[in-house]
């Protein structure tokens, strides 16, 4: 049976994913609605290409359908402290104070800072900010962090999504980042703070640890793969509502090829629909799977190859030889058959490749938390 028409693909992946598209994570979202709704702030880690930042945009959403303004910020756009500062007070007036008659009150918040009015192309004002100095300090940043309380209308609810929390080490003050932020945001009753982050084991310290000032501060959610059955029923749904059907073992072909990764499943679903597509077929074969699958790695290939080189040699060599072959205890065996250095380094390796979340311990084996980047390291390893 041939298609008649061309229909819209029904998939949608590498952006943010929200209504009738996002792929069903609607338990854990609801209960971070309620947490948040509950006066609370929330914590949400999970490996990348899980559905983090499209969970949070679907939760974000349906806040501001209920009144609730929310700012969102991705740090790892940020390159510096002053990058930070200048992004978070610019986010935060954009969205409370839109009007140039708000300058008188925020002009005087600021010693290092100077807020500026333009005007726009459509006539609109609109507020940028600039250095008085060549130096953004630890005052500056308790400034912004006191601005959404300042700029909040009364009887209003805020909620202020940072994607990528973990990122802020990276600014060079250290835990003194987040002792200026809670010192300050444990006073907002009305704004409600959630941190995002891929670097799960990071993030974890940074709420989990009793040294660190976050500490209890926050109600923690962990994202991990969806039930196998919500992915086939996903498959089953998205090709159904463009006229075309897909078979369980077919489906769970596609779930298996993506791992269950949000990101891949939706991308594989939409390079099988390419693929159905040009062949103007209604049914989908585990060989169009198969050809959707090589188009998809095809596309990703240069991406994963930076990915590989950019590690060092050690975490290189770990990271091939558990795509190889998944392992707890790396002995002596399992170091000579896949060429691996010293325990010592190994181990090293290990733990970094884990901190950055390339890697966990999944059944009692280190495994790669990206299916497809493992699929490059086999398919590329001289082994």
């Amino acid at each position: 049976m041939t298609m008649q028409h061309q229909t819209q693909n029904p998939f949608r992946y590498g952006a943010k994913v929200t209504g009738g598209a996002f792929y069903d994570r609607r338990e854990i979202k609801n209960s971070m609605e309620n947490a948040i709704d509950g006066g609370n702030n929330v914590v949400l880690y999970g490996p990348r290409r899980y559905g983090k930042s499209s969970l949070v945009a679907e939760m974000m959403t349906e806040l501001q359908a209920r009144g609730t303004v929310c700012v969102y910020l991705n740090i790892m756009n940020f390159a510096s402290l002053a990058d930070f500062v200048i992004a978070y007070t610019k986010a935060v007036y954009d969205q409370l104070a839109p009007a140039a008659a708000a300058l008188k009150h925020i002009s005087g918040f600021f010693r290092r800072i100077r807020p500026v009015v333009r005007m726009s192309e459509d006539g609109r004002p609109e507020m940028s900010f600039s250095f008085d100095s060549g130096k953004i300090g630890v005052a500056e940043l308790r400034e912004a962090f006191e601005l959404p309380e300042k700029l909040r209308p009364r009887r209003s609810r805020l909620v202020i999504v940072l994607d990528e929390f973990q990122e802020v080490a990276e600014f060079g003050l250290g835990a003194r980042f987040e002792q200026v932020m809670r010192s300050v945001i444990e006073n907002h009753s009305e704004i409600g703070y959630v941190f995002l982050g891929s670097k799960t084991h990071m993030l974890k310290r940074m709420f989990a640890a009793p040294s660190r000032p976050f500490y209890r501060s926050a109600q923690t959610f962990s994202l991990a793969l969806p039930p196998e059955d919500e992915g086939l029923k996903f498959l089953v749904d998205k090709f159904a509502s463009v006229g075309m059907s897909i078979g369980a073992p077919v489906a769970k072909k596609i779930v298996e090829l993506s791992g269950n990764v949000p990101y891949y499943l939706q991308a594989l679903g939409s390079w099988t629909f390419r693929v159905a597509s040009e062949l103007r077929k209604n049914k989908i074969s585990a060989a169009d799977v198969d050809n959707a699958f090589e188009m998809m790695y095809d596309a990703e290939r240069d991406l994963f190859e930076s990915m590989f080189r950019a590690l060092p040699e050690s975490q290189r060599l770990v990271a091939r030889a558990l795509a190889l072959e998944p392992a707890g205890v790396m002995t002596d065996e399992y170091r000579t058959r896949h060429f691996l250095p010293n325990a010592s380094t190994v181990g090293t390796a290990i733990r970094r490749l884990v901190a950055d979340s390339r890697i966990d311990m999944v059944d009692g084996l280190y495994r790669h938390l990206d299916p497809v980047f493992a699929h490059h390291l086999r398919r590329t390893s001289p082994m």
